[in-house]
């Protein structure tokens, strides 16, 4: 839509937006402004976390009634029913390490583990016994490796179109570059911002402390290669890559050992291995090479997977604090969770409920202009920037609303013992300190207080 309303070319707008969303990324990497992360505490995390889960959940149930005006009715409603299938069965199986009196430990891990293959599984062989009664609509992929989206042209069209080359550029010769070049800059901010959030939340809470890994963290230099990425992949028209929520961390998750004997359960170990993350990647490459076998999966399955890993990321008391506190508003406080007392004293569950309800009202609020950016039409893709804004919110308003002591049992991510979460700390030491590398000491912060407040 910008291209059109600006009279430049898709794709070398796009290259030129690549362009610069990569050199910034490759600066943050380079002059270590990942540190700044910190500022962004658990309040910020758990807001981001639900808001897109919830984006997830939003895309698969409007994918699943939409089709209800595009196709017959009982197609339709065929849809429905193998996304809703897809979604319980997920869930059950997911669950089902939970049950200790179902089946064995093995086999109650294996399950769980494999739970959304097992049930595409089942759905692509009901959807296989049904084809006679219902005509179902399944995955179209292109057959051939070549750009998927044509470009038109008068000279060489065929059937009103012609196929574009690979590498698109930027065009240096043809058209005002310097319109093209603040043009592209512009648009590429909110980008660079989401990125930044994006990328470096999914580190954070697919690095957490209590997982415990051994080999190190990755922010920077993740940072740095996906700059390269961004720089070079818009110039093919192919898309941005970031890491981003919530598979990012689930993809820990899954490769972590838990205590589930234990509520929540306890970590045993992460299983830090290379191995994992090749195969899966080696398996979307497959998925180009070969795509017939994914033209076998229905439609409606991808919606019930989409519907599955926004609420797999957002289930109560499964690590987000924020929906946690959520079910406590309609909680009695008579009946709120009591913690082991060994965790009694570092938990929020001993304050006042009305002021854990007004912490959590504050971070609705804040998720809610999340998702008033979301209708905004052209300026939907600077909520990023909204979600900067929430910074000063956690630094300067909520210590007049809370008192450090309480802050630390709500915020409770850094600053134990000191009645201060990471980020408070930071502004009375004038300094960043992380985690990002074992024994690496960051040099003083400049004086951002004035333009932060």
């Amino acid at each position: 839509k910008l291209s059109s309303d600006f009279g430049v070319d898709y794709y070398t707008l796009l290259s030129w937006v690549g362009m610069w969303v990569g050199v910034s990324l490759i600066l943050i990497a380079a002059f270590d402004l990942c540190r700044y992360i910190v500022l962004c505490t658990r309040f910020l995390h758990d807001i981001y976390a639900v808001f897109v889960c919830t984006i997830y959940i939003t895309d698969g149930i409007t994918g699943v009634v939409e089709r209800f005006s595009k196709v017959e009715w009982d197609q339709a409603f065929f849809a429905f029913f193998l996304a809703l299938f897809c979604l319980l069965f997920s869930l059950g199986f997911y669950y089902l390490d939970r049950m200790s009196l179902v089946l064995n430990q093995r086999w109650r891990h294996a399950l769980s583990d494999y739970a959304v293959p097992i049930s595409v599984a089942l759905c692509v062989w009901i959807s296989y016994s049904a084809h006679d009664q219902v005509q179902v609509e399944r995955i179209s992929l292109p057959r051939n490796f070549e750009p998927t989206y044509p470009s038109y042209d008068d000279e060489d069209a065929t059937d009103g179109y012609y196929k574009r080359d690979w590498y698109q550029g930027l065009n240096l010769g043809g058209g005002d570059v310097s319109k093209l070049a603040l043009l592209s800059f512009i648009a590429s901010i909110p980008i660079v911002a989401l990125f930044y959030i994006d990328h470096l939340f999914s580190c954070i809470l697919g690095q957490k402390k209590e997982l415990g890994l051994q080999k190190g963290e990755y922010y920077h230099s993740s940072m740095l290669v996906t700059g390269i990425f961004n720089a070079v992949l818009p110039s093919f028209g192919l898309p941005f890559v970031t890491a981003s929520l919530p598979h990012s961390p689930q993809f820990t998750k899954a490769l972590t050992d838990y205590d589930k004997s234990e509520s929540p359960p306890k970590v045993l170990k992460v299983h830090e291995s290379r191995l994992a993350p090749l195969i899966v990647y080696t398996l979307c490459f497959l998925a180009l090479v070969f795509p017939s076998v994914l033209e076998h999966c229905p439609v409606g399955v991808v919606n019930g997977i989409l519907t599955f890993v926004g609420l797999q990321g957002i289930l109560p008391f499964t690590g987000n604090q924020f929906v946690d506190r959520c079910v406590l508003l309609f909680t009695h406080p008579a009946e709120f969770p009591t913690p082991p007392p060994e965790s009694a004293a570092s938990s929020y569950l001993g304050l006042q409920w009305h002021r854990i309800h007004l912490y959590t009202a504050v971070q609705l609020a804040c998720l809610a202009a999340c998702w008033g950016m979301r209708f905004t039409g052209p300026f939907a893709l600077a909520f990023p920037l909204v979600v900067v804004g929430f910074i000063p919110i956690r630094l300067y308003l909520l210590p007049k609303l809370f008192t450090p002591k309480e802050l630390e049992l709500l915020d409770s991510e850094g600053g134990e013992g000191t009645g201060k979460s990471r980020g408070d700390a930071a502004l009375d030491k004038k300094e960043i300190t992380t985690t990002m590398e074992p024994g690496y000491e960051h040099p003083p912060l400049p004086a951002w207080r004035s333009w932060l407040s």
